[in-house]
């Protein structure tokens, strides 16, 4: 995978996550870049309170409407806040899901990737992840999607989105896998971390990323087997310091994503600090990544 670090990327769509329904920021972002389109990326539960999801798919919306082409990805928890999954499976959260891809329909965004259950093989994810019960949340995954999918005027795209590595008895993306008919697009997030590894390299790192169970390899042998596209929905650098031993400002990780993500359906950097900063903080980084996906 060693490429020449020189030039854009083309190939793939480009999104950024810069915060809860931070659509000037992701308009920022486009400009800084010099692009005529990139999507935005955000985050919503189905049980939040109805104002905020719905002044959000408004923001969402009229940003949408305001440039060609434009796509939100929306990461969606397979349950919501306090939910569990005995009373997700007798029915008991079907409204909030039918509600709420009818507020995204309303709003002209039933056209959006929803990344279903998102890294449901990160056991601190939230309620929703897979680890302990991988059968519920096949099951819950295969009733949401055919809820979001029958509402009037949906035309979503369900990304199947895992975390790199293994955890509990989530062995391999095959896991919680809910069958072909419910996914359109299989994803990976990937950060430049090595838990626990802070003396790496980063070559070191990347080799880890591309060769641990349920790493890189093995997810482009997972999407091929069964005939997905793939995407990157959320990936970026990692300040060092704690034990997710990040890689800080490494503007080789920022190259072999750019190699990485040639030919996906999707890639979008979280460019929000939840612990290992922001494209700001890493100013090599930074460069490289306007160099890779700039204009």
């Amino acid at each position: 995978m060693a490429m020449s670090s020189d030039g854009a990327v083309a190939s793939t769509r480009l999104g950024v996550y810069a915060g809860p329904g931070k659509t000037a920021a992701v308009d920022s972002t486009q400009s800084w870049l010099g692009l005529s389109r990139i999507d935005a990326t955000d985050y919503v539960d189905p049980s939040e309170n109805t104002k905020w999801n719905r002044r959000a798919f408004e923001f969402w919306g009229d940003w949408k409407k305001s440039g060609d082409g434009r796509r939100l990805v929306l990461g969606l928890p397979l349950l919501p806040k306090g939910g569990d999954y005995e009373d997700a499976l007798a029915g008991a959260y079907c409204a909030q899901f039918r509600d709420l891809a009818d507020l995204l329909v309303r709003n002209g965004l039933g056209d959006s990737v929803i990344r279903l259950g998102y890294e449901g093989n990160n056991r601190t994810i939230g309620p929703w992840h897979g680890t302990e019960d991988p059968a519920a949340y096949r099951e819950m995954f295969r009733k949401v999607v055919t809820l979001i999918r029958d509402r009037p005027g949906a035309r979503f795209l369900v990304d199947y989105n895992m975390a790199i590595g293994t955890s509990g008895e989530v062995t391999s993306f095959e896991t919680l896998y809910p069958g072909d008919s419910y996914v359109d697009i299989v994803g990976l997030d990937i950060y430049d971390v090595w838990w626990k590894h802070p003396d790496a390299t980063p070559e070191e790192r990347w080799e880890h990323t591309l060769n641990t169970p349920m790493g890189v390899r093995d997810f482009k042998v997972f999407a091929a087997a069964h005939r997905k596209p793939v995407s990157y929905p959320e990936w970026g650098l990692y300040r060092p310091g704690d034990s997710y031993a990040g890689g800080g400002d490494s503007p080789y990780f920022v190259d072999r994503m750019a190699e990485l993500v040639q030919g996906s359906a999707y890639q979008s950097y979280f460019d929000h600090d939840w612990g290992g900063g922001t494209l700001d903080d890493f100013p090599k980084g930074r460069a490289q990544y306007k160099l890779r996906f700039g204009s």
